[in-house]
């Protein structure tokens, strides 16, 4: 694979389906996310951004975070640094308004509320689809504004390389990790992975004279297992497990009171399933089991002093697809999942199930291509919701393609939101209607795209800090913008560059809280023989939240990957290196410069 596919892969301009040129690097990528299955990126009308694990490695990011900040539409908020509270929201949508999948499968920590991506650990990753806009009706609720697939090592049929790492950085912070593939028999392969991350932090959220000297750290223990064998030419048969352990502190105190706090995140998942393949019929039976407990203490007693909320989570999935003919490809299935959130203190728990079927149709035809599916979704809290989407692209020219997409989506309150202490058990599922437009295009090696979208959603569910409580909006609240993107070689530089323009309101004209209004990136990458360089800018704008306002800030990050030996590696990273001062949430101020470096092992 080329440097510059393996850079291009990153952004979104560079999965645009475009005509067949001859001179595009990303022609044949292919992804599962837009439709459940794979699928040319040639033949998609969502906007797609792909990041492998050799663009994890280049950036040498330490978090899903650090890859997110970079991809376009997205705005990452942290409540501090390495461990701590971390949630983005996509194209002005709410953080819980953004689907994010393991492996295909719904993340157990949505059934609570917003994923925490701080929490999840970035050895597992293998490779991460994005696909921006309402996909409810593939995947059902929270595929609002976008779907985030997060695909891990587990079930790769190819060899692999075993490697080892090891690093240190500032705030006395740590890293080991190992990964390897083994051959079992003639057709089998057992992936493994194990990491260790440790970072003694800093004060995440000070009160002058109240705590002064906390340091709020983090610690992660995590390994995966997956098995994968071709049993014949047409069947494959997966197993996985996937666990992590992270212990993390933050400041409880509130005025005059003080209360140094410790959170530990014990998550355990394991799915196996089936996969048939001929040369029409594709068709996948999955089931998953996921667990997570989270305990809550003052970090002096102990986790022993508390009991956990438990969140558990059973999935099952039918995924078909069958090629009709070289034009039309019609896809389809079953989804049901049980969700269980259990508050040990109280004795209370509470689950509802969720049974779905969904179908979708491709076509590709010469200068024309679209799809068209629809879901129906029984809750067993609110009923039945059926949901669509429509798109189609005209290639009009040889390097320029239009594309259109209008589909509704929704979210069902999840069971924090419903039950818990801030809970409102009287809450309506959001429901959303989105429409987008997109222009692509290439001209004097300059890819480039522009899209705009609006979205709007009734019923929009918020927490209000006058009651404590959640509780819908009136009225509909509308998110709307356009996003800028392009890509171009300079000699061994390639330039990557977005710009986000949004205006997310509710239905008085109030701007959503903690929204940018506008934000730029700008990713590049230089390729030596040796060595290579990644830079990385962002500017995000001022936002605001009941009446206070944040001040806009750029960062600028930095790493070099130094190819030693064939086998060994030196890598460095630098995170705000020019040392900004400034805050993604009000009142916990983000980390200082930091310094990271690593080797590399591998054989």
């Amino acid at each position: 694979m080329s440097k510059k596919l393996l850079a291009a892969g990153m952004l979104p301009w560079a999965a645009f389906a475009h005509a067949e040129s001859t001179t595009s690097s990303v022609d044949d990528t292919m992804v599962v996310t837009a439709s459940r299955f794979e699928q040319s990126t040639q033949s998609l009308t969502a906007q797609v951004e792909i990041v492998t694990r050799q663009d994890i490695d280049r950036m040498q990011a330490k978090t899903l975070t650090d890859v997110f900040r970079r991809m376009t539409g997205i705005q990452v908020s942290q409540y501090g640094g390495r461990g701590q509270l971390a949630t983005l929201m996509v194209r002005g949508a709410n953080s819980d308004q953004v689907l994010v999948l393991i492996d295909g499968i719904r993340f157990t920590r949505a059934v609570k509320g917003t994923v925490d991506f701080s929490q999840l650990p970035l050895t597992f990753v293998e490779r991460i689809e994005y696909v921006r806009g309402a996909r409810a009706s593939v995947y059902g609720s929270e595929a609002i504004g976008g779907v985030i697939n997060i695909i891990t090592r587990a079930n790769n049929d190819t060899d692999r390389a075993t490697r080892l790492t090891a690093g240190v950085g500032s705030r006395d912070y740590v890293e080991a990790s190992g990964s390897s593939g083994f051959k079992v028999g003639e057709n089998g392969q057992l992936n493994v992975a194990l990491g260790y991350e440790s970072d003694d932090g800093y004060n995440v959220h000070p009160i002058q004279g109240l705590n002064d000297d906390d340091k709020h750290g983090f610690e992660t223990k995590n390994g995966l297992i997956g098995y994968v064998s071709k049993l014949n030419q047409d069947w494959t048969v997966f197993a996985n497990a996937r666990a992590f352990e992270n212990v993390y502190q933050y400041d409880g105190s509130w005025n005059t009171t003080y209360s140094y706090k410790e959170s530990t995140v014990e998550n355990y998942s394991f799915a196996g399933g089936v996969n048939y393949e001929s040369e029409l019929l594709s068709s996948q039976i999955q089931v998953s089991w996921q667990d997570q407990s989270d305990y809550d203490y003052e970090k002096k007693d102990g986790k022993g002093s508390t009991q956990p909320e438990d969140l558990e989570q059973l999935n099952l999935q039918w995924n078909n697809q069958y090629e009709l003919s070289e034009v039309v490809t019609i896809g389809g299935g079953a989804d049901y999942r049980k969700e269980t959130f259990i508050v040990n203190a109280s004795n209370s728990d509470y689950d509802r199930d969720n049974l779905a079927f969904y179908g979708i149709a491709l076509v590709d035809f010469e200068n024309v291509f679209g799809e068209l599916g629809a879901r129906l979704d029984d809750n067993e809290q609110f009923g039945s919701e059926t949901t669509y989407n429509f798109g189609a692209g005209f290639r009009l020219t040889e390097e320029l393609v239009l594309k259109m997409s209008y589909g509704t989506a929704f979210k069902a309150p999840n069971l924090y939101q419903l039950y818990s202490s801030i809970g409102n058990a009287k809450l309506k599922p959001e429901s959303a209607k989105s429409a987008e437009l997109s222009l692509n295009g290439a001209v004097q090696g300059i890819y480039w795209s522009v899209t705009g979208y609006n979205t709007k959603i009734d019923d929009l569910i918020e927490y209000d800090f006058s009651t404590f409580t959640y509780h819908n909006l009136d009225g509909e609240s509308t998110l709307k913008g356009v996003e800028l993107t392009a890509e171009f070689d300079t000699g061994f530089l390639s330039h990557q560059l977005s710009a986000d323009f949004k205006d997310p309101k509710d239905e008085e004209g109030n701007l959503l809280p903690y929204r940018a209004k506008k934000s730029y990136k700008y990713n590049a990458i230089a390729y030596f023989d040796e060595f290579d360089l990644s830079l990385g800018y962002q500017y995000i704008g001022k936002r605001e939240n009941s009446g206070t306002k944040l001040g806009s800030y750029s960062l600028l990050d930095a790493s070099v990957n130094y190819f030693a030996t064939e086998s060994v590696t030196l890598n460095a990273r630098v995170d705000n290196l020019l040392d900004k001062e400034y805050e993604m949430v009000i009142g916990y101020p983000a980390p200082e410069r930091t310094f990271y470096v690593s080797m590399d092992y591998r054989f």
